[in-house]
């Protein structure tokens, strides 16, 4: 790499799972190991200070972030040590230098117990090796089974879970024992922790049910390469040090870091994780399809950052592009975009800003006109000529103006659900329809988006809970569905408001008039667009009307006589 700028990358293991990573620096190579029930989202501080000086490999650990489960039933560190193996093999690492923290240091010290040939040395922050009693004790309540609910009631436990956490070690334990000392930290750092464990959902339980079945003073004392095994004083796991440091080989240091804070951790490891840092990393491989049929996911590199997509595996023919609706994402859409599979080329790109992409328009002046213009750019970067678009509800309107913008590209348009509003609805939608998502130390943040999102399945709008409101079909509020819309929503936290607001905005009758391409307006009988489409499409008698099949996985086999006409 040229640069010490961050990207991020997918790598396909064995044709069945994929490991997300995040990269950056120049230099030699360091591999950072983090924490659960986290991502290597919570290394980019770290990330940022190392490199200069060396190129970072920070991978999410399968089940965590976005990176896909082992598929192991009751995996051991060992289990996850042989997948980081995989991982570095497939990327064209043969021995790196390793710092982990907490379970990325047991995962750190299982790698270099079982693969001391792949390993120039480790830093290991935090290794977990339990008496018999504590550990019955943490994997029969630490582990509490996380499960949706229909009243949003985990996502309330998920935050009083690690609010707790914040003041109790073990958090389930809560006594003057096991007190913090330090203060509770501020709602943004209980936030983040808490949509790091959404991502997981109860796969959490696996790694830090490893971490706490790892015998650590057994995988320190197998080592055979140098390594730091380490913990600052005001780390619960520095109690651990001790027991580790009996059987402790002499290529081992056992060190208490002491009671400076994490810059300084941080700035002491900058300098000592040279000493083992060496080689090269060769640049990240091409992502390759999974055999399963599920959509791949990739990044895609556009002016001012990366987009992230979803995809299909390539077929010959036309491509496809499937869009999301306003602060969504591509994983919302993930089962229509699956039933495109063996029949299209398909790419589901999270807008900038949404989901998993990186916000190339920046926070202000959010507007469909832009929104196309960034899938425009991701089309010039795959290298696609031309290709045909689906977009449901504000997604729609992104593919509309695309069409607008890029008259010779897009081939084919089918919209669904489509927001055609008068003066209305408009100015009442932009009135009433969003709300600031303000963090609350108890987590009431998190129920006010769940109902919000479960009340657009029951009334029209979501806000006009009166009998005119009520939506007159069998609802769709199923609990799975909603977690996914709930955490896309939150991803999009500063710029939800700014998305809708921008599809109220858009003059849909104007553009409708104005695009030349072969128009699709369609629409279930059960969406509250139901009716706001037929009016589009009498609007505009030059595009073709369909009413879709109930469900949406049918969806993909209605449209597609027009999409191949």
């Amino acid at each position: 790499m040229t640069t010490n700028k961050m990207t991020r990358h997918f790598v396909t293991i064995d044709g069945v799972r994929q490991v997300h990573y995040r990269r950056a620096g120049k230099g030699p190579v360091v591999l950072l190991l983090h924490q659960s029930p986290k991502s290597a989202k919570e290394l980019e501080p770290l990330i940022e200070l190392l490199s200069d000086r060396y190129t970072l490999i920070a991978p999410d650990r399968p089940g965590n972030g976005l990176s896909d489960r082992l598929g192991i039933d009751g995996p051991t560190m060992y289990d996850y040590a042989d997948g980081l193996k995989k991982f570095l093999d497939a990327i064209g690492l043969d021995k790196v230098a390793i710092y982990g923290f907490h379970t990325g240091a047991c995962e750190g010290a299982a790698f270099v117990s079982r693969y001391p040939e792949r390993v120039h040395g480790a830093i290991l922050n935090g290794v977990v090796s339990l008496a018999p009693d504590v550990r019955a004790d943490y994997l029969a309540n630490y582990l509490t089974s996380f499960k949706p609910q229909w009243d949003g009631g985990h996502m309330v436990w998920a935050w009083a879970r690690f609010r707790e956490q914040s003041m109790f070690f073990p958090w389930h334990a809560p006594s003057l024992a096991n007190r913090h000392k330090a203060g509770l930290p501020n709602n943004e750092f209980i936030h983040d922790q808490v949509m790091e464990f959404l991502r997981s959902g109860d796969e959490y339980r696996n790694p830090y049910g490893a971490a706490f079945k790892l015998d650590g003073d057994k995988a320190v004392a197998s080592f055979k390469v140098p390594a730091i095994v380490c913990a600052s004083q005001w780390d619960p796991l520095v109690a651990q040090l001790p027991a580790i440091a009996k059987t402790a080989p002499s290529n081992v240091t056992i060190k208490n870091l002491g009671t400076g804070g994490v810059p300084e951790v941080w700035g002491w490891l900058k300098e000592e994780i040279g000493k083992y840092a060496k080689g090269e990393a060769p640049p990240p491989p091409r992502v390759t399809p999974l055999k399963s049929g599920r959509t791949m996911q990739d990044y895609i590199d556009i002016p001012g950052g990366q987009l992230h997509v979803r995809r299909t595996a390539e077929v010959s023919g036309r491509p496809l592009f499937v869009q999301h609706d306003a602060a969504s994402d591509n994983n919302v859409v993930d089962k229509i975009t699956r039933t495109f599979d063996g029949k299209r080329t398909t790419f589901a790109l999270d807008l900038p800003g949404n989901g998993e992409s990186d916000n190339t328009i920046g926070p202000d002046g959010v507007t469909v006109e832009r929104y196309a213009a960034v899938v425009g750019q991701a089309m010039d970067s795959l290298g696609l000529k031309d290709a045909d678009f689906y977009g449901m509800w504000g997604g729609g309107l992104v593919g509309l103006e695309l069409a607008i913008q890029r008259p010779q590209a897009i081939k084919h348009l089918a919209m669904s659900n489509v927001l055609y509003l008068d003066a209305a609805e408009r100015e009442d939608l932009l009135a009433n329809y969003t709300f600031p998502v303000v963090l609350d130390k108890y987590g009431a943040h998190l129920l006010k988006v769940w109902h919000m999102l479960r009340d657009q399945g029951l009334w029209w709008p979501w806000y006009n809970t009166t009998r005119v409101g009520i939506i007159k079909e069998e609802p769709y509020v199923d609990p799975e569905m909603l977690h996914t819309r709930t955490l896309a929503l939150l991803k999009a936290r500063h710029m939800w408001q700014q998305a809708y607001e921008s599809h109220f905005r858009y003059d849909t009758h104007g553009a409708l008039q104005r695009v030349t391409v072969p128009t699709l307006l369609a629409a279930p009988k059960w969406d509250p667009q139901y009716g706001h489409t037929q009016r589009a499409h009498a609007a505009a008698p030059k595009t073709k009307w369909m009413e879709l099949p109930a469900a949406p996985p049918e969806w993909a086999g209605a449209m597609l006589p027009f999409l191949n006409s």
